[in-house]
């Protein structure tokens, strides 16, 4: 792997909302990728259902549901390879990703565009490595750091 991106260690999954709260979908979860440079990177608005999943699949927790999900069917079909969190789709500021797959029976690696949590969870789920481009973590960076520049910090005595 080049410098053009960075290996991610861990993934927590976050939620602003009240446990009683969360069902309802009142406010959506957060996911954080911790960087093998020691920083993070957060994504917002990740569907409740992919928060879920990825937190169970974490916690070693198995679904009472015995049915096969589209999740579960990738890893069955394919080797995933390896998840790479590395560009913003023109015109709408969220994030993409590009997994790297190999078919069963076959031996070229093909890769397809997706959204980044789902790509995560099958990554997740398959103990595959995911990779955030060095270019949006700068990218990332730099905007939290104008935020916090925004914010007038300025209390009364």
């Amino acid at each position: 792997m080049t410098d053009d991106f960075i290996l991610v260690d861990d993934i927590q999954v976050l939620t602003l909302a009240q446990s009683d709260q969360i069902m309802n979908q009142r406010t959506l979860p957060f996911l954080r990728f911790i960087l093998r440079n020691g920083s993070d990177f957060i994504m917002s608005m990740i569907p409740l259902e992919i928060a879920i999943t990825i937190s169970a699949y974490q916690s070693g927790q198995e679904s009472p549901d015995s049915r096969l999900r589209i999740h579960d069917l990738v890893g069955q079909l394919a080797v995933v390879e390896k998840v790479e969190i590395d560009s913003v789709v023109p015109g709408t500021g969220v994030y993409q990703a590009t997994i790297w797959l190999q078919p069963e029976g076959f031996s070229q690696t093909i890769s397809f565009s997706m959204i980044p949590s789902h790509a995560t969870l099958l990554a997740v789920i398959n103990d595959a490595p995911i990779y955030v481009s060095r270019q949006l973590w700068e990218d990332y960076i730099k905007q939290k750091e104008e935020a916090q520049t925004d914010i007038d910090f300025d209390i009364p005595d």
